[in-house]
């Protein structure tokens, strides 16, 4: 175990851009390993607050969906159709999906309804997804 110790240790000084030859220090120059670990954290903090307005708007302008949910289960209802459309999936496959928010029930709202409720999860929690928009 001693042994890999400076092993570890070499490559945690050359992964944070301790010891290169240009004696810059990693506050002033970021690593790559900084710059890449920044911008999934940005990320994560945006879906994180796009959840919350996602349940929000339900709330504000679906009543009728968020009536006797819990936020967690609206919320869910945003991923899966995010984590569908990052697949790839077809657009009726994701709408059909929504339709059930997340029930056995196959016609948990209408169709409409779950075009409506797609959209606002790209507004809110995955507007990566935005050149889809018109799918819905």
């Amino acid at each position: 175990m001693t042994k890999r110790l400076p092993a570890v240790a070499m490559l945690l000084l050359a992964l944070s851009g301790c010891g290169d030859d240009a004696g810059t220090s990693p506050a002033r120059t970021p690593s790559p390993a900084t710059s890449t670990v920044a911008p999934s954290t940005t990320a994560t903090t945006r879906t994180a607050a796009g959840a919350d307005a996602f349940v929000a708007e339900v709330r504000r302008s679906l009543p009728e969906v968020a009536a006797d949910r819990r936020e967690d289960e609206i919320g869910a209802v945003a991923r899966r159709a995010c984590a569908a459309l990052a697949k790839g999936d077809d657009a009726d496959a994701i709408v059909a999906q929504t339709r059930t928010l997340g029930t056995v029930d196959a016609e948990a709202v209408d169709e409409a309804t779950a075009r409506e409720l797609v959209k606002l999860a790209i507004d809110t929690v995955c507007p990566d997804q935005d050149r889809r928009v018109d799918e819905f």
